[in-house]
């Protein structure tokens, strides 16, 4: 049986971005709103590149992973000022 590091990677991988682009969402649309959601597509395409361009199977699963992410973390922006739109509406009407 041979030990395939891949599988590993790409899970590491997975989870860390999606933990990453969590928090880089919430404190980006914090700061300044839906301006930085291009630049996260931007990125994603950037990176989807570098996937395509790239020789390494394993380094292209992780830029693929990666790149996926950043185009979803783009969408969450927007999703993200719904929300907060959401909860600052429901809390105006909580105080009436």
């Amino acid at each position: 049986m041979n030990f395939q590091p891949a599988g590993i990677v790409l899970a590491v991988t997975t989870f860390a971005t999606i933990g990453l682009g969590h928090v880089m969402v919430r404190r980006f649309h914090a700061l300044w709103g839906t301006r930085p959601a291009p630049v996260f597509f931007l990125l994603s395409a950037l990176v989807m590149a570098g996937a395509f361009a790239t020789p390494s199977n394993l380094l292209s699963g992780v830029l693929g992973i990666t790149a996926a992410t950043l185009f979803w973390d783009g969408v969450e922006i927007y999703r993200q000022e719904k929300r907060t739109r959401r909860e600052k509406a429901a809390r105006r009407d909580v105080g009436r």
